[in-house]
Order: structure tokens, then C-alpha cells, then sequence
């Protein structure tokens, strides 16, 4: 069955299963309370036997006794294989301190993020105790868990049960104790460093076994030895603190490999009731399985066939007009540092809306997703879509990285364009090339105006303070110079105020926050109203649209790049953009040409005396 089929089948069989209720797991959509209390006997019993076969017969809605039996090492590797994350998420991604390689990175389970916050992660401890921490999980979980036990017809007592899954979920929140650190701080260890002081628990000693038993078990041919390296994205002192709570649970014997197998369990049961019913819709279900296949199909159906071409010349004319307007008139870089800049954006990297290589070669997206397979049972489908997941993202290791990665991004139905700093590179994603941000055919005015200030602006983000320290590469090297950056200090604090002086009646602005948005907000405008310009002088363009004959096309395109800001709440925003109405007032305010056009008076509004 081609992918094509297997995508229609997975949307055809997602709605039966929301419209009819007779799937054979917890409906992938949403139901908005976890915790309700409605009776699903049969999917209950799917969903433990599952469950109970992932851990090798282990239940925590059955009698412990057989603990000795329990194998942690078989079931570590069978929910890894099937996506569950437990101890760490183990995701692969590229290695900004060898661009050409990808490298393992050991983080913080996601669920703990989710549950407790950047906040409270990034505190020497959690906001909620222990006590209450636990409590409030009990609260949500032992209604679920006690559905599972009626559903399972099992002999075991509810009260016995009830403390098992509380001394499980207090390991849970005890692992999430510890400060952290932001994502880009990364740290190097060894697989060897796992067997060595400070770390004590048999569970990292025997960790690089662990880990390649793993790939084994997923068909992936890369082996890690001792002195294979791998990313840790948070402070060390959560790998200490669970090395920490492995070897307590290891010193308790029994009853401590009780509590982490019925741990494991509540695990693969959080991610069957939170992930599936997390993804919200049938289609977001489907997306997520074949991210690539639908962003290529949604690329085939709705982007006109003259499109790309027509983006790739608009593109080209605003790097340009990034070059003259942002770089070359730029006061504040010296000579060594506008160099440094004129090569970087020179080898930067464009991605418009579909790679090439998959147009082209389609059965690289279908060898991609094979190891999906549709079962009788939608359960088993999902499963196999797990596994899925889990071989495409170790199997990153065996292969060489490039910055033009055609397998980077797989989500390419974005809502925005996005530049990654760590690659050089530029995505424009195929939703982009659609009205009213841009027109295939005429309103040249328009694309200039509103794709084209939206390129600018990615382009713009290629030289600000976020990214000084990735070259031309996307290596981690800090090309600007001690006089540059000095000379940009001076001058963000200028721009800072300019936006918090801005303000209208429901919304004021945070300049330093917003800084690095705003300075590409600026620079974007800028570029695509030179960019405009020059297409102007170049062809003779002139345009008049109906009922408002008596604008310029200067005029016209301040206006209808305002518009594309239009919504039903222009006072939205959030923590490092200004709300859309400010988006439009701060570039408009600031730029002398936007002045010239509508004939505002020096010192009005909306041309204020002092400019950035």
C-alpha cells in the first residue's frame, strides 16, 4: 500500500473511530477532561494487555509477587522502541559543534516540562513539595488506573493498588527536582562517563548496553561504544539527581524494583491516554505519523505551479536590498564584521516550501515511513506509527548531516517563515505562498508588502544579537568584533525605548523583550520596500486599485502591508513580539519613507523627530 493510500485510510479510520466510538484504543481526539469517568470496558482492557506486554507481563493492576521476574533492561528497550519516553527523551538533532553530524541529546522528559514549567524547573526546587506534587497527580490518575482495575476484572485490592501508584508517581515528581539550565546550553559526556564517579546506579553503569540493545531492536546499524558522545541540554545535576533515585531504588531491593516497574507502567499508560488524545485531530494525528507526506501533499494541491519560481525571484530581490539597505548602510559595524556579514548571507541557505529531491524521487518519502503499517486494530496502527517514530529519529545517527538537509524540517505546513541560526537557513513554507500574504498571478504590490516584509525580516534575523555567534555554517563562532558589538549596545537601548514609548489604549509594549523581533520587524519593511522600489524603476510597474485610485504605489504599499496585519484581535502578542498593531506602528513610525509617502508632518505621530 503507496503512503498516499495508507494516509487516506489513517483519516478515513480516525473519524469512524471519533464519529462511532468502537476503536480498539482511547480515541486519538481530545475528550478535554483525562479523567472522565465514562466507561470504556473493552478499550480499557486493550489498552492494559498492551501495556502489560510491553513490560513483559508486568502489571501494576496484578499481584507483585513475581517481581523477580521482571526484567527492567527488556522493558527499557520495548518502550523505547515503541516511543515511550521514561527516563529522558533521546532525540537526535544536528551537532552545532560538528555541523556535518548528528548527535544524541539526553533531556528532561518531556511530560515534566509540561506538568511543572519552565519555572519551576529552572528553580533549585520544584514550586509544589513532594507531598503536594504527588497529590495532585494521584488526583487526576487514580480515577484512570481504577477503571483499568473494573475493566481488568483483577483480583488485586483497589487500596493495594492505590499505594503502589502513589509511591510510582512520587518517583516522578521527585525526578523533576533540580535546577536546569536553557536548551542552549550544552554539555559533552561520554557513554563511558555513565560507569564512572559521580554516578553510582547499576542503571547508567549498564546504560551503553542498554542504549544499543535499543538500536538493535529498531534495525539501526549505528553502535555506540564508550567513548561515543551525546548532548545534555539541561544542567548535570538532573542526570546526578536521577543516578541518585536509580541507586536508592537499586539499594531497596524488591520493593524498590516494584515501585520502578510499576513507575514504567504508569509511563506507557500516560503516553497512550496523553499523547494520542494530545494530538487533537484526526488530520493532526495523520500529520504526525507522515509529516513529510502531508506537507508534500498539502505543497502538490494547493501552491500554483509558477509559485516557487515567482517566490525565488522575489526572494532573491529582497536578499539583495538586505545587502544595500541592512548591511552596506549599517553605521554601527566595522569593515571587518560587514565582510564577515556580506559572506554569511552569501551562504545562506533557502528552503521554499518543498525540497526538490522528494518532487522528484517520491519513493524517498515512502522507504521513509515504511515501517508504518495499517492493522486490523487502530490501536496496533498507532503502535506501529510509534516505532515509526522512534526508528526515524535514532536512525539519524548512521547518516552524515548537511545544512541544506532535505529531511530538515519535516513539518513544513507552517504558519510562519522561521530562520535556523544553527544552519544558516531560511524556511519558507508552502502555506506562505497562498493569498492574501501572496498572489501567483498580478498584485505585485502585495507580495512586495507582505511576503516580501516577511522574508526581509527572516533575512534580517541571519546578522541580530541572537545568532552573532553562528557563522556562515551555523557553527557556534563569534564573528562579530569587540567594536561592533559595542557600538550595537549603544544603540539597542535607543531602539528599546523608541518601542516602549509606543503605546495605544489596551496594550503597551516591552522593548527589551521584543528587541530582537522588532529589529527585524524594522530591517524586514525596510529591505522589501527598497526591494519594491527598485522593481518599480526597473519594469515601470504602476498599479491603481479600485477605490483608492488617488494613492501612489508608494502609498499603496505601506497600506496593504498593513492590512496583512489585520485580525480580530490586533492587541495580541507574547513574550518576544509586539502585538500586530505595534508590528505595523513601530516600522511605520520608524521609517522616513513610509513619511515621504503619506506626507506626514516631522514631529506627528507617525513621524516622530527621533528615528533608530
Amino acid at each position: 500500500m503507496i503512503l498516499m493510500d495508507v494516509v487516506g485510510f489513517l483519516v478515513t479510520a480516525a473519524k469512524v473511530v471519533q464519529a462511532t466510538g468502537k476503536s480498539r484504543l482511547p480515541t486519538p481526539v481530545c475528550t478535554s477532561d483525562l479523567c472522565q469517568q465514562v466507561e470504556r470496558p473493552f478499550e480499557d482492557r486493550t489498552l492494559a494487555r498492551a501495556v502489560e506486554d510491553l513490560l513483559g507481563g508486568w502489571s501494576l493492576l496484578k499481584d507483585h509477587s513475581n517481581v523477580s521476574a521482571f526484567r527492567l533492561e527488556d522493558a527499557f528497550v520495548r518502550l523505547q522502541q515503541n516511543n515511550i519516553r521514561t527516563f529522558s527523551d533521546l532525540t537526535v538533532s544536528r551537532n552545532e559543534f560538528s555541523s556535518n553530524e548528528n548527535i544524541l541529546f539526553f533531556t528532561i522528559p518531556g511530560r515534566l516540562w509540561v506538568r511543572w514549567g519552565w519555572d519551576a524547573l529552572t528553580t533549585a526546587h520544584l514550586t509544589p513539595t513532594v507531598r503536594d506534587g504527588t497529590a495532585q497527580l494521584m488526583k487526576k490518575w487514580a480515577p484512570i488506573v481504577l477503571r483499568l482495575l473494573k475493566a481488568a476484572n483483577a483480583s488485586v485490592q483497589w487500596s493495594e493498588v492505590e499505594k503502589r501508584l502513589e509511591k510510582a508517581l512520587m518517583f516522578d515528581v521527585m525526578l523533576a527536582t533540580g535546577p536546569a539550565t536553557p536548551v542552549y546550553f550544552r554539555r559533552r559526556l561520554t557513554f563511558g562517563d555513565l560507569s564512572k564517579p559521580p554516578f553510582r546506579s547499576q542503571f547508567f553503569a549498564r546504560f551503553l548496553p542498554l542504549f544499543n540493545a535499543m538500536l538493535k531492536a529498531l534495525s539501526v546499524k549505528f553502535r555506540a561504544t564508550t567513548a561515543t558522545q551525546f548532548a545534555v541540554p539541561v544542567q548535570l545535576e538532573y542526570l546526578h539527581n536521577l543516578d541518585r533515585k536509580m541507586a536508592q531504588l537499586e539499594f531497596d531491593g524488591d520493593a524498590g524494583l516494584v515501585t520502578l516497574a510499576d513507575w514504567l507502567w504508569w509511563t506507557a499508560i500516560y503516553h497512550y491516554h496523553t499523547v494520542y488524545r494530545g494530538k487533537g485531530t484526526c488530520v493532526g494525528l495523520v500529520k504526525a505519523a507522515m509529516p513529510l507526506t502531508v506537507s508534500g501533499m498539502y505543497f502538490k494541491t494547493y501552491t500554483a505551479s509558477n509559485a516557487v519560481q515567482k517566490a525565488k525571484v522575489l526572494t532573491a530581490e529582497i536578499e539583495n536590498a538586505v545587502r544595500d539597505a541592512v548591511l552596506l548602510e549599517t553605521p554601527w559595524m566595522d569593515i571587518e564584521t560587514k565582510e564577515a556579514a556580506m559572506d554569511k548571507l552569501n551562504h545562506t541557505l533557502l528552503n521554499i516550501c518543498y525540497p526538490k529531491v522528494f518532487l522528484d524521487n517520491w519513493t524517498i518519502i515512502d522507504d521513509l515511513y515504511d515501517k508504518i503499517h495499517v492493522e486490523i486494530s487502530f490501536f496496533d496502527t498507532l503502535r506501529s506509527i510509534d516505532k515509526s517514530n522512534s526508528w526515524i529519529n535514532v536512525q539519524q545517527l548512521c547518516r552524515r548531516n548537511a545544512r541544506n538537509d532535505p529531511f530538515f524540517p519535516v513539518d513544513l505546513i507552517l504558519r510562519d517563515a522561521k530562520m535556523y541560526s544553527d544552519r544558516n537557513y531560511i524556511v519558507i513554507p508552502a502555506p506562505l505562498l497562498q493569498p492574501p500574504l501572496f498572489y501567483s498571478s498580478g498584485l505585485d504590490i502585495l507580495n512586495y508588502a507582505r511576503l516580501g516584509a516577511t522574508i526581509g525580516h527572516e533575512f534580517t534575523h541571519v546578522f541580530d544579537i541572537e545568532v552573532e555567534e553562528f557563522e556562515k555554517d551555523g557553527k557556534r563562532l563569534k564573528w562579530w568584533t569587540e567594536t561592533t558589538q559595542n557600538n550595537y549596545n549603544a544603540r539597542n537601548y535607543t531602539l528599546v525605548d523608541f518601542y516602549n514609548n509606543i503605546s495605544t489604549k489596551n496594550n503597551s509594549v516591552d522593548g527589551r523583550h521584543t528587541l530582537v523581533e522588532n529589529t527585524a520587524d524594522n530591517g524586514g519593511y525596510r529591505a522589501a520596500y527598497l526591494a519594491f522600489h527598485n522593481f518599480m524603476r526597473r519594469t515601470g510597474y504602476r498599479i491603481k486599485l479600485p477605490g483608492l485610485e488617488d494613492l501612489s504605489e508608494e502609498q499603496l504599499f505601506w497600506l496593504t502591508g498593513a492590512q496583512g496585519w489585520c485580525a480580530s484581535n490586533p492587541e495580541f502578542s507574547d513574550a518576544t513580539h509586539a502585538s500586530f498593531r505595534i508590528r505595523v506602528m513601530g516600522p511605520y513610525m520608524n521609517s522616513a519613507d513610509f513619511a515621504a509617502a503619506y506626507n506626514c508632518r516631522l514631529g506627528s505621530p507617525m513621524n516622530p523627530r527621533i528615528k533608530v
